[in-house]
């Protein structure tokens, strides 16, 4: 038995290039509709997808119950197995650092030299940084508490942040902590970015429309916040600045917008939740200019929930 196994790249939707797949499926030893399908769902599901064009750089990627490093044309470089993966972070000596609820540091070699675990049936965190210190920066969700954490595991800083929801799953997404000393955090169920002083003083806030996933605070002070259909940069007096919405890329079906990083050119590299529909239209990252112009999406079905993504651009 023989089958051709092809890698799809155009402007078109997912569910057209398996009837594709479809087609292009030769079986040699036996003429079976059946078999056609299921080495086409096998082979359709395998293929990756790239429209329009290539990132420049490597990219660091939370794939479905994994991180994994891309190269630019989407081949695996590395990867290791996660849990409900949302964000991932390459240190400058190499490893990787991910948040699944725990948040791990692992070599190359995948061997684990940090982890952080919450208390057993609770929401850990979604959420790591590395700082310059070299403590490593979580948000719980069940206590509402940020956290520094040394590299020996001990709490070196916690501030109890201020939350309504109940819901123990969603009282945090990404936090950041500002060249201030404050700290940036999503409160991601209740629909609201606020800067905290380390005492706990809030010093800014802005409601989102949506979940609050990722918010990053610009070298103008304005802040960039993602909220699932759409990010948006506001200035500190809470004004729209600019903003994207998912239905701006007429070529692209977009779900939820979550994770991003800004590049050096200006553009923003998006990650995607629950990243197709059930018609297989979607993306789990893709990269717009900030004229809202699309420079790559990646599209591959397995890849559901790539909630964190982080070109590997050069440090100069």
């Amino acid at each position: 038995m023989f089958f051709h196994l092809a890698r799809y790249s155009g402007n078109r939707p997912i569910h057209e290039q398996f009837c594709d797949t479809m087609r292009h499926v030769k079986i040699v030893s036996r003429n079976s509709i059946t078999m056609r399908f299921l080495f086409a769902a096998l082979l359709f599901f395998a293929s990756v997808s790239v429209l329009a064009g290539e990132p420049a750089h490597d990219i660091l990627a939370t794939g479905s119950r994994r991180v994994v490093l891309f190269a630019p044309d989407f081949s695996v470089k590395w990867e290791h197995p996660a849990g409900n993966v949302h964000e991932v972070q390459r240190l400058p000596n190499g490893n990787i650092l991910f948040a699944d609820g725990r948040v791990i540091e692992v070599t190359p070699e995948k061997k684990v030299v940090f982890r952080y675990e919450p208390p057993e049936g609770k929401e850990g965190s979604y959420t790591c940084r590395r700082l310059p210190n070299g403590n490593t920066l979580i948000g719980e969700n069940f206590s509402g508490i940020v956290k520094e954490i040394t590299p020996e595991g001990t709490v070196a800083f916690e501030l109890q942040t201020q939350f309504k929801t109940n819901n123990q799953h969603h009282r945090m997404r990404f936090v950041r902590k500002l060249e201030t000393g404050n700290y940036l955090v999503c409160h991601s169920g209740d629909q609201l970015v606020r800067e905290y002083m380390p005492k706990g003083e809030i010093v800014w806030e802005y409601a989102t429309p949506s979940v609050a996933f990722c918010a990053e605070r610009l070298p103008n002070g304005n802040t960039m916040i993602s909220s699932i259909d759409q990010i948006t940069e506001v200035s500190p007096e809470g004004k729209t600045v600019w903003e994207f919405k998912k239905s701006e890329l007429p070529d692209l079906h977009i779900q939820s917008m979550t994770g991003f990083q800004i590049l050096k050119s200006g553009n923003i590299a998006i990650g995607c939740y629950n990243a197709y529909d059930g018609e297989g239209k979607g993306a789990g990252m893709f990269e717009i200019t900030r004229d809202k112009k699309l420079v790559w999406a990646y599209q591959k079905r397995t890849d559901r929930n790539m909630m964190g993504v982080a070109v590997q651009e050069p440090k100069n």
